[in-house]
């Protein structure tokens, strides 16, 4: 007989009990392979169990390999079983002397030697996940989800749903379906002066999978890429990844030095111009016109990661470099998920015309394409001229969130120096002289529930030594102005309470005066970068 305790109490089904015991039996050797089992109508009746019950976990045994059944010979032990090669069999008696000792048997068989790991990567962290104790958190990268367009996007799938079934059940092309290509080509041609052909832009699941395209089409070891520093974290680890060498490149008020670039030996150039990432500087016009004189000169691509450009709230809009260099050198990278959401996960590709086909022909191996639904309805929703009316609304919620950033900053700190409030969804914040370092700081306020992120922290990345000690990344358009107002507050109560003055009384005075005089968002904004306490 088979020794089997079964519970029928036990979490487990009986089916599953005696499924584990008898397979248990198996593996340790107590029942050996050509072992005849009993019958299951006698197992059933030994354990008071429905014969059914112990049918099904013999025929799943048998389906796994452990037991084999014979014809009118009943049910054995498998020969060999499924684990043989990878267990070293139980003794034989054949290997036990008569005076009980144990003989030398052969060695066992060393473990496989696998293939090392070859990726060149470190963990990359864009998102928050799970619960956190922060009641006021200033994460850069967050859309508000207050803002997304529920009723109409879900009018829009209904109405795309109820259209046709065909192509939710096939494979769409994998750059994307036209519909949508059109809409993005269009949508870049009137809004980033990028005269661009639907053919030209590819569907991506954001821009990190178009990093990962055109680092499978340049990137290998001892391509030489030049890349701003401090740059986006993302980028790097991709380049990274692929053997690329990266030769940093600094950049000011102006954006990337790029009399850093010459004869530098760089084939690719990755530049966040429009609002550099972290630092927020605006490219200048002249270092603009000498980035894509270097790449015309030298052949380099220039990699475009266009990351925000929708959120422009002093001056006039920037122009695209791929609208600058009419689209030969340059790749353009652009995401909806700072417009629309994250949770959208779709970006895109807006390649020179030479790269049409190797382009389409990389992202034929990435996958086969996204979904058909989410695709059409995007495609609906800028086509319908829905997604500039949402842009118009959100633009207008994300400066009254900055305005009330800076006011909240003037008021309890006074003359701060703060780069990129122009434009974006972030500002950059260089402490005063006498404060603690920025992960001090940020520890502070971790303490009082409010997020603040050193630039490490915020998914920016420094070649070589870091270059910011004392430098904050504070995103604020998931935030209200009144959670914003509060969350400064309590950094600043809570620098007070570890004995750091936020500012001079005098200087204070004139803040709180300043703020009692500021009444309407974009005035009071201007007046602030017009004073010089923030630099843009």
């Amino acid at each position: 007989m088979i020794p089997l305790s079964l519970d029928i109490s036990a979490s487990s089904t009986l089916q599953e009990q005696i499924y584990q015991q008898v397979r248990e039996a198996i593996l340790s050797g107590s029942l050996r392979p050509k072992t005849a089992l009993p019958s299951s109508r006698e197992l059933a009746r030994e354990n008071k169990v429905s014969r059914n019950t112990v049918v099904l976990a013999f025929e799943r045994l048998a389906q796994e390999g452990y037991l084999a059944t014979r014809s009118g010979a009943g049910t054995f032990v498998a020969d060999p079983l499924p684990e043989s090669c990878v267990s070293s069999p139980p003794r034989s008696a054949a290997e036990t002397t008569a005076a009980g000792k144990v003989l030398p048997v052969a060695p066992e068989r060393a473990a496989p030697v696998h293939p090392p790991v070859l990726l060149r990567a470190g963990t990359l962290r864009m998102v928050q996940y799970g619960p956190t104790s922060l009641q006021v958190d200033f994460w850069y990268g967050s859309a508000n989800a207050r803002n997304f367009p529920l009723r109409e996007w879900r009018q829009l799938l209904i109405e795309n749903v109820s259209r046709t079934s065909a192509n939710l059940s096939g494979y769409g092309p994998p750059e994307g379906i036209e519909e949508l290509r059109k809409a993005i080509a269009k949508h870049v041609s009137a809004n980033r002066a990028i005269p661009t052909d639907p053919d030209q832009v590819v569907v991506t699941a954001g821009a990190q999978e178009g990093l990962n395209l055109v680092s499978r089409l340049f990137v290998q070891p001892s391509v030489r890429i030049a890349m701003e520093n401090p740059c986006y974290l993302g980028a790097a680890l991709v380049f990274r990844s692929y053997g690329g060498t990266l030769l940093p490149m600094p950049v000011d008020a102006n954006g990337l030095c790029t009399d850093m670039l010459a004869d530098c030996g760089a084939t690719l150039a990755y530049v966040t111009p429009s609002h550099q990432f972290p630092t927020g500087a605006t490219m200048s016009a002249a270092r603009r016109l000498d980035l894509l004189n270097w790449a015309e000169r030298s052949g380099a691509y220039v990699i475009e990661d266009d990351y925000d450009s929708d959120f422009r709230y002093d001056g006039p809009p920037v122009a695209a470099l791929a609208g600058l260099n009419r689209n030969t050198s340059v790749i353009y990278l652009g995401t909806f998920s700072k417009s629309i959401g994250s949770g959208v996960r779709t970006g895109y590709l807006v390649v020179p015309k030479q790269l049409i086909e190797p382009i389409r022909q990389a992202k034929s191996l990435a996958n086969y394409g996204h979904p058909w639904i989410e695709q059409i309805v995007l495609a609906d929703f800028i086509e319908q001229g829905r997604f500039s009316r949402h842009l118009r609304r959100i633009r207008k919620a994300y400066a009254e969130a900055r305005h009330a950033l800076l006011e909240s900053l003037h008021e309890y700190f006074g003359l701060t120096k703060i780069s990129g409030a122009e434009a974006g969804m972030h500002i950059m914040w260089t402490l005063p002289d006498h404060f603690p370092t920025a992960q001090e700081v940020a520890n502070i306020a971790a303490a009082e529930g409010v997020g603040l992120y050193t630039l490490e922290a915020a998914g920016a990345y420094e070649i070589g030594p870091s270059c910011y000690p004392r430098t904050l990344v504070l995103g604020y358009a998931s935030l209200t102005p009144e959670a914003i107002s509060k969350g400064i507050a309590r950094v600043a109560r809570a620098l007070g309470r570890a004995g750091v003055h936020a500012m001079p009384r005098r200087v204070s005075r004139i803040a709180r005066s300043t703020q009692r005089t500021t009444h309407v968002a974009s005035e009071g904004t201007s007046r602030l970068l017009r004073s010089g306490i923030v630099r843009c």
